[in-house]
């Protein structure tokens, strides 16, 4: 009886806080992107400076974004040049380079109670890389959240990265890029 009134309890008091309940779900997915580099090059450019290929960002021109690769890294935005302003997006849970890298934050989703884990794994095949992504989310998300971050990062992977490796911007990353000409 008494657990009884402590939950209706709480629940009202819930109620005028203004604190809402949400239902936490979880979800995974997973797509492989092929690339025609070999995995050490694609490791190489889908970490440090991504600036160049990145292009969800919380400030409209950010100073830096960037995958520190090594366990303890972060991935993180600096908003300004010189300034301590800035957002860490996730770290770096694991790392097996040019083969793997977990990463364990909530990405462009931190103002939700959302657990994300993002791995990379990279495979030789032939002269190029399978470049396959695994996410598992939990928490403040729904199916049709999920399933934009499931497309938002087919984006980075396959829209951003795959012609940023594939045209050679990544030899010159400072140099303008030919893959983001319009066709």
């Amino acid at each position: 009886m008494l657990f009884a009134i402590l939950v209706l309890t709480g629940a009202v008091a819930l109620q005028e806080t203004g604190v809402e309940a949400f239902e936490p779900q979880g979800f995974t997915a997973s797509f492989t992107i092929e690339i025609d580099a070999p995995p050490a090059t694609v490791f190489d450019a889908a970490t440090g400076d991504i600036s160049p290929w990145w292009d969800h960002s919380f400030a409209l021109d950010p100073a830096e974004l960037v995958i520190e690769p090594h366990f303890g890294g972060r991935f993180y935005e600096r908003l300004r040049d010189g300034s301590d302003d800035g957002a860490v997006h996730a770290t770096v849970i694991y790392v097996d380079a040019p083969t793997a890298l977990r990463l364990h934050g909530p990405l462009g989703l931190s103002g939700r109670s959302i657990d994300l884990v993002t791995s990379w794994t990279l495979t030789p095949a032939g002269d190029g890389t399978q470049f396959q992504v695994d996410l598992a989310m939990q928490g403040q998300i729904d199916a049709d959240l999920a399933a934009v971050v499931l497309a938002t990062w087919r984006h980075f992977i396959g829209g951003r990265l795959k012609p940023w490796i594939e045209t050679g911007c990544h030899i010159e990353p400072q140099a303008p890029c030919a893959a983001w000409d319009a066709p």
